[in-house]
């Protein structure tokens, strides 16, 4: 399946919302169903609302599109989460599955979808690394609008091989460290594939720097 290009989120409420927005503003394409999209207001159009119920087949496969690797069930009610993942699987079975459950013994659900969201546990920032998979993750203790992200160099990414110094980083971004943290990035730092950095971001620049570590998608 193609990489993260399309992320579907089932429930538009306050963290289906907050979570959506955060991909929209990294340049992501996201789709969020929701019954009642009334309380979705207009700043937040950003990304697109298609008005239904998520764990009806007919809705999740309309939402759907080729590239959708990864779909959120973020409603409050973890039944309805459920049965969207299980719908979403029986549509297609590449798709990456994240439930929003909060009962505290959630952990016993993991075997019926990929990934686990405890909101009573986690941050917002915590949902938006379930979504996103292994390859990037924002540390979940930042506040404001820095971000540090703990990002891998991809293969066919653009910046492998260069020295930090010679790599034209957008301005308020700035590469911190490998990820083991044992010694600062240094300006003839080469970026190897497949190795993860800290990388220090403003939050209008996050997307731009995921495009300069991963490769912009074909």
């Amino acid at each position: 399946m193609p990489d993260e290009d399309h992320i579907l989120i089932a429930g538009g409420g306050r963290v289906g919302r907050r979570v959506a927005k955060r991909f929209a503003d990294r340049g992501k394409s996201v789709t969020v169903i929701e019954k009642n999209p009334d309380g979705i207001g207009d700043e937040e159009t950003d990304f697109e609302v298609i008005t239904g119920d998520g764990t009806r087949p007919s809705v999740l496969d309309a939402a759907l599109r080729p590239e959708t690797s990864t779909i959120g069930a973020l409603t409050n009610r973890e039944d309805t989460n459920l049965a969207v993942c299980l719908v979403a699987k029986q549509i297609d079975q590449e798709l990456r599955t994240v439930a929003r459950i909060e009962d505290e013994c959630g952990d016993e659900y993991a075997d019926f979808v990929d990934q686990v969201f405890f909101p009573e546990r986690a941050s917002i920032k915590a949902a938006v690394n379930a979504l996103s998979g292994s390859n990037i993750r924002t540390l979940e203790d930042v506040t404001g609008d820095l971000e540090i992200l703990d990002i891998q160099v991809g293969y066919d990414a653009p910046i492998k091989g260069e020295e930090l110094s010679a790599i034209d980083f957008p301005e308020g971004a700035q590469v911190i460290s490998r990820t083991n943290g044992h010694v600062a990035a240094q300006a003839d730092e080469k970026l190897v594939g497949g190795r993860r950095y800290l990388v220090a971001a403003d939050s209008h620049v996050v997307n731009d720097v995921i495009d300069l570590f991963r490769g912009e998608p074909e």
